[in-house]
């Protein structure tokens, strides 16, 4: 975990958060700076109308709520045995609020919502869980999202500091790849560096911007600096990738090389 996770995050958004995430919830704990960066990534566009947020843990509606209180916030969840459209409760500590919730398979259901009726979608540490088709979700978002309008999306970066690192001493680079010994699915099946994943935007119909921080874990930079010194452009090496990428056409590709085989 980071050393100082609460440096620089916005004192309003900061203090909130801190009362919000209960203090045994693991997860929460662990995911503290990368969830509040990215309610202040969102904040920095000034939302207004209407976003989607895609696999919700709570945390970011809760928390717009408070600080873009007239910004509609719909989700999405994966109970597919309850109806399609409907609503949720979503509860993180002692806060609640019922949202309007979209129940689907995110790789094969669309999203029961009009073309272009979204100003911003938010899809934070979900793309790298998708086990088959990450462009039938992207291309749903590009569907939903007004022209010009913004999809802010974070992944895990599997070229961070510490995965070359791991190189180098001959260790697997992957973040989340571990077996659950519960046997639950959510391990990572991709995780994406800067380039595969503004490759798959830019084939999405999106302009692709993207940059990286450390949002987990420290970085290790000693053999960062050594390949520096003989040419290697040792960039995009924070451990989160970030990306308010604007929607600028229909999808251009269906399935981009280097994501699909075949």
């Amino acid at each position: 975990m980071l050393t100082n996770q609460y440096k620089s995050i916005n004192k309003e958004v900061l203090d909130f958060m801190v009362t919000l995430i209960p203090s045994k919830d693991k997860y929460l704990n662990t995911h503290f700076r990368r969830l509040a960066r990215t309610v202040e990534v969102i904040l920095d566009q000034k939302p207004t109308g209407k976003l989607l947020e895609i696999g919700t843990s709570g945390v970011i509606p809760i928390v717009l709520d408070k600080f873009a209180p007239d910004l509609e916030v719909v989700v999405t969840e994966f109970d597919l045995k309850q109806p399609k459209k409907g609503s949720t409760t979503v509860q993180v500590g002692k806060y609640k609020k019922t949202l309007e919730c979209y129940r689907v398979n995110l790789e094969s259901t669309k999203l029961p919502a009009k073309d272009e009726s979204f100003d911003y979608v938010v899809c934070s540490e979900v793309i790298e869980h998708l086990e088959r088709d990450p462009m039938f979700m992207l291309k749903e978002i590009n569907r939903v999202l007004k022209t010009s309008k913004s999809l802010i999306l974070t992944t895990p970066n599997v070229v961070s500091s510490r995965g070359i690192t791991k190189m180098l001493l001959g260790i697997e680079p992957y973040f989340y790849m571990q077996y659950n010994r519960d046997l639950s699915l959510y391990r990572h099946n991709y995780e994406y560096s800067i380039h595969s994943l503004t490759k798959l935007l830019k084939a999405a119909g999106f302009d692709g911007s993207a940059w990286t921080e450390d949002t987990f874990e420290d970085p290790i930079m000693k053999d960062i600096q050594k390949l520096r010194s003989i040419g290697y452009p040792m960039n995009h090496i924070g451990d989160n990738i970030f990306t308010v990428s604007s929607k600028v056409s229909a999808p251009t590709g269906e399935y981009p090389d280097w994501i699909y085989a075949g």
